[in-house]
């Protein structure tokens, strides 16, 4: 399912989602974008086991975390849906050895991926 994210009001203080058995997909993905972006995301801990996340959901969860410097633990075991090129689309994230600059640009905030 999707996710309605009204950015206006997230509490500042959120540190901890567990969404995990909501049959999140591509769309839910597109909400959850919206907590991961931007200067005022706070949250740290983000659990999304047993969703229907694809490939695509994964490539807009990628995107939103490019420049996030809250979260540290990402939770997506059990998103059966997720393929080897989205397993790699995650760790290029957190270390792009593509050349030195891509290493220096990766997410170093991120720590702890379950997939």
């Amino acid at each position: 399912g999707s996710i309605d994210v009204d950015t206006e009001h997230i509490p500042k203080n959120l540190k901890s989602l567990h969404l995990n058995d909501n049959i999140i997909n591509t769309d839910g993905c597109r909400g959850l974008a919206k907590l991961l972006q931007g200067g005022d995301a706070t949250l740290t801990n983000l659990h999304l086991y047993n969703n229907k996340i694809d490939d695509n959901g994964m490539g807009i969860l990628v995107d939103a975390l490019q420049n996030n410097t809250s979260l540290t633990t990402l939770s997506l075991k059990r998103n059966d849906e997720i393929s080897k090129q989205g397993q790699i689309l995650l760790l290029q994230l957190v270390n792009n050895i593509s050349s030195i600059t891509a290493t220096l640009h990766s997410n170093h905030t991120l720590t702890c991926l379950y997939v």
